[in-house]
């Protein structure tokens, strides 16, 4: 958790009582979400709230033979689906290092499928099997504690959620590149085929060489920018690759609450191929990217699960913010 300290160490206490201020309870949760986020990172005009640093790249999807089995989505059958990849750092400080207290080991890839009936099909994930609350009101109460004086707040909120304990002080290696690092999606969708099938799955998004990571002592002497250089460099000899995958949820799998990590047994569907093929300007195309966790194209629905709305909103008024 000492990427906590470190975070509550710096806020300002002025920026605190404004997230908290008269008015606040009648805003959306969403919005409060980002009011706590520029609290504790502080507000940057033009930046996300969160997911601040990042680098933009092109690529391309391929179906897997089959894929179509599951759901009826566009890009799931026929010629390959264009890609604008988003990979990105946890936090909301611009232009973090790659080992910043304030990232907390935390990576995010952010896909947009342009679809052939031009329409959109997102995907976000983050390259942590799981979340540490299940409800936007939990994560709300999780920013606060740590933006709380002193360790109670964030020491009790993490002895009455033991899966946020967990989630926080687990150790997280970090990538030789963004191309080597594993990612899962944080929420449950349903996926329906063509003759009305539906089933209940998360996103994998596994690298096609197999997860690569360097030690700490390594980490801590690479370039601030290592995750993003190093695949820029490998993507110069060739594509960098992904598989996309579906785990899919037994019966009595928990589908509404995104700190449950479903067992490794569960079977996993192939849908196909990401290729990363060029990088583009990150700063100059980065702040008109919004990617949303429900903007989903026919095939794929949202689940229940409550965090789904909240991701939404929250995304929404940051975009907001850093377009206005």
């Amino acid at each position: 958790m000492r990427w906590i300290r470190i975070v509550a160490a710096g806020i300002s206490l002025p920026a605190l009582v404004a997230a908290g201020a008269t008015g606040a309870e009648e805003k959306a949760l969403g919005t409060r979400i980002v009011d706590q986020m520029n609290a504790l990172y502080g507000a940057h005009p033009g930046v996300r709230a969160n997911h601040a640093t990042g680098a933009v790249f092109e690529g391309a999807f391929t179906p897997a033979e089959g894929a179509d089995a599951l759901s009826s989505a566009v890009f799931l059958k026929g010629p390959p689906t264009p890609l604008t990849i988003r990979f990105s750092n946890a936090g909301g400080v611009p232009d973090a290092p790659d080992t910043h207290s304030s990232v907390g080991g935390i990576r995010g890839m952010a896909i947009k499928f342009h679809l052939a009936n031009r329409g959109e099909n997102d995907i976000v994930c983050i390259s942590a099997n799981g979340f540490p609350v299940a409800t936007g009101e939990d994560f709300l109460a999780l920013l606060q504690a740590v933006g709380g004086s002193g360790p109670t707040p964030i020491d009790t909120f993490l002895s009455r959620h033991p899966a946020a304990a967990a989630f926080l002080t687990e150790s997280r290696p970090v990538a030789v590149s963004y191309g080597t690092q594993p990612f899962f999606g944080v929420n449950a969708l349903k996926f329906t085929n063509a003759q009305g099938i539906s089933k209940f799955g998360r996103y994998r998004i596994v690298p096609e060489s197999g997860p690569a990571y360097v030690s700490d002592d390594e980490a801590a002497k690479r370039p601030a920018t290592a995750l993003a250089d190093n695949l820029r460099a490998s993507i110069e000899k060739g594509p960098v690759k992904f598989r996309l995958q579906v785990q899919l949820a037994a019966a009595d799998d928990p589908i509404t609450d995104a700190t449950r990590v479903w067992p490794d047994s569960r079977p996993t569907v192939e849908l196909g191929e990401i290729a990363i093929t060029r990088a583009l300007d990150t700063k100059k195309v980065e702040n008109g990217l919004l990617f949303m966790p429900t903007n989903l194209t026919n095939g794929i629905d949202v689940s229940d699960d409550p965090l789904l709305n909240t991701r939404t909103e929250a995304y929404g008024e940051s975009y907001g913010r850093r377009t206005n």
